[in-house]
């Protein structure tokens, strides 16, 4: 006798809530405004205002106006999903974080500040590291000193060329002649002659 998988409790009955309203007036960035229609600015507007979790994609889809009310589970699934992973929508996306992780910078200052000046707090000796480490930077010095001495290099070199020709007279042989590269300096750069 086999069971059946045990299934998940559903939640709330899938319902279209009223689309969320454009706001006239509104500037948008670059990648907001290279979005299709209003509804796709409704998709990633409505990502911020419902609770994150399973089926938040879905819900937002629902909120912006996408589907109909007679859509299947699938159907709004894949919809979302195709919205969710949209090249342009997730450039919009990482546009709105940009502009509301500045808009917050305010009262992320105004808590380290009460952080700072709290000596009771748990992290105070951190946020006063994090400002210490923002306003002066431990500095890294590096001195190189680069030394190149070329001469024993073209001791030997002379050495196994001396030992060459010594080599070349004792069995009576002419080694060529090396090759001569003629060139010409044009500006920055070399010219070979052919």
């Amino acid at each position: 006798m086999t069971t059946a998988p045990a299934k998940r409790p559903r939640g709330k009955p899938n319902h279209l809530d009223e689309p969320l309203p454009v706001v006239d007036g509104t500037e948008w960035g670059p990648a907001m405004k290279a979005l299709a229609s209003d509804r796709h600015r409704q998709f990633v507007l409505a990502l911020y205002q419902i609770k994150p979790g399973y089926g938040a994609h879905v819900r937002a889809a629902k909120l912006a106006g996408f589907g109909t009310k007679t859509s299947s589970a699938k159907s709004w699934s894949v919809i979302a999903s195709r919205l969710a992973h949209d090249e342009k929508i997730l450039a919009a996306m990482r546009e709105e974080d940009e502009k509301r992780i500045r808009a917050s910078a305010p009262r992320a200052i105004s808590a380290l500040a009460r952080l700072i000046e709290d000596p009771k707090a748990k992290d105070h000796a951190r946020g006063i590291a994090l400002v210490l480490d923002r306003v002066h930077p431990v500095e890294t010095t590096h001195h190189v000193k680069v030394q190149h001495d070329a001469t024993p290099g073209f001791k030997e070199t002379a050495e196994v060329l001396a030992r060459i020709a010594e080599l070349a007279a004792k069995f009576s042989v002419r080694p060529p002649s090396p090759a001569i590269i003629e060139g010409e300096v044009v500006g920055a750069k070399t010219r070979a002659l052919q």
